[in-house]
């Protein structure tokens, strides 16, 4: 193409066009899929009776933004403490060798009061408690009682119903079935743009874990969990008690002398304001 012909293509505005993707901070982007379809805002009173019972699973996004919010807010020692007891949780995996206390860890982000410490940054997980269609909730049960049949009566199954207590503020939207996988299925596409995560392992749910299991996978390494879960299985309840004090004692010995900072840790913070190719 001649000098002559690009510059007339110049001053005809026919040059090739770039679009430019806004960025958003992360939590704007949570922000929207929390509010842009339906208002989860709830009547629920704080008492968080079922934050002290489980940490719920979360999305690597979600996580992400409320590691920055505890790692900006905790003390040294208090981030220390949320590994180690993210390693108790960790190995406490096995109804056998550990009864209950499997299925009760309660959530690590709550103040002495029982109060939640983050509640605006809290998942969507956390946010659908007390909200599910019943026979959806209910199905879930289901499923834990006959995993723990013959282990644990229905009425003895940790949150095995929802909290009486939490209605929505706005129902003008019906919360279906197939609007909550829609919002799910938004902060998985989030995931797929900002962690390495290959299809199959969204289908699979790799991005979907516990915070304490999140913040272990961050600090220690996925093939590191490999190997502890490896041993996990096949160790005795005593070995794995020893092994926690082991590990416990090695985090406390390493962060007391430096803790990373979130900058440190290269963690995505903002997000590009695209719509995901997810339909409702």
């Amino acid at each position: 193409m001649s000098k002559k012909k690009s510059k007339k293509q110049k001053k005809n505005n026919i040059i090739p066009f770039k679009s430019k993707v806004r960025k958003i901070t992360l939590r704007e982007r949570l922000h929207n899929v929390y509010y842009s379809q339906v208002n989860l805002d709830t009547t629920c009173q704080g008492l968080c009776d079922c934050c002290k019972v489980a940490m719920p699973q979360l999305n690597y996004c979600e996580f992400v933004q409320l590691l920055k919010e505890v790692w900006s807010n905790e003390s040294k020692e208090g981030k220390i403490e949320l590994i180690c007891k993210s390693i108790e949780y960790f190995f406490r995996n096995e109804f056998e060798k550990w009864g209950k206390e499997t299925l009760v860890k309660p959530c690590m982000l709550l103040t002495v009061d029982g109060e939640c410490k983050y509640y605006e940054c809290r998942p969507l997980s956390c946010r659908m408690y007390g909200l599910w269609p019943e026979d959806e909730y209910n199905g879930r049960v289901d499923k834990f009682e006959k995993a723990y049949e013959g282990l644990l009566t229905r009425d003895e199954l940790p949150l095995n119903v929802q909290c009486p207590n939490v209605k929505r503020v706005d129902d003008s939207v019906e919360l279906t079935s197939k609007l909550i996988d829609f919002l799910y299925d938004e902060l998985s596409y989030i995931d797929s743009t900002i962690g390495n995560f290959s299809d199959t392992q969204i289908e699979q749910k790799e991005n979907y874990r516990t915070f304490h299991d999140w913040l272990l996978f961050t600090f220690l390494g996925e093939d590191w969990l490999s190997r502890l879960t490896s041993f996990m299985l096949a160790a005795k309840r005593e070995s794995i008690e020893d092994l926690i004090i082991q590990i416990k004692k090695q985090i406390e010995e390493k962060f007391s002398i430096a803790m990373p900072t979130f900058e440190d840790l290269k963690l995505v913070e903002e997000v590009d304001d695209n719509p995901s190719p997810a339909k409702n």
